[in-house]
């Protein structure tokens, strides 16, 4: 008896190795572990600085959207960084030759959203412009502020989420 509970145990123990051995083994095969590569190691500089964008420039977006959707319940912002590339465009105002108080131009292509998980709503997808003058952040002149709306632009969207 002691016999086969000490088998019975052996392959309980060796088809529990051999399972994480072949998933593993389907996981590479499949390409998946290039995958994760990617997602872990391979986010670019790029990537992270239009993330430091967005999170400079969320309380202006969601500012823009309240007032132009007229609804203050907006709160959250969806991106398409898979069918949108240029989720964040950053431009010198001076080598496109527009005379523009702010040196740069951001635009930021992003979905504004409103309540919980269950009962979201989405407004669209929309193009913001922003002017922005790095050598005003922290001063205080409400003439000239350091981030200034130029545009929103709400785009026809074929996707809904």
């Amino acid at each position: 008896m002691i016999r086969f509970k000490r088998s019975l145990f052996l392959l309980v123990i060796t088809s529990f190795f051999s399972t994480h051995f072949v998933c593993a083994e389907e996981y590479h095969r499949k390409g998946y572990s290039d995958d994760l590569y990617r997602v872990t190691n391979d986010v670019t500089q790029e990537q992270h600085f239009k993330n430091f964008m967005l999170e400079l420039l969320m309380d202006e977006i969601i500012k823009a959207a309240q007032t132009k959707y007229n609804d203050k319940s907006i709160s959250g912002l969806s991106f398409d960084w898979e069918n949108t590339y240029n989720v964040v465009e950053i431009n010198e105002s001076r080598l496109q030759g527009n005379c523009n108080e702010y040196p740069f131009i951001v635009s930021v292509t992003i979905t504004p959203h409103n309540g919980g998980i269950k009962n979201r709503k989405f407004y669209g997808t929309d193009k913001l412009t922003f002017g922005i003058d790095p050598n005003l952040f922290g001063r205080n002149i409400k003439e000239h502020p350091a981030i200034k709306l130029i545009d929103y632009h709400h785009l026809k969207s074929s996707k809904s989420f």
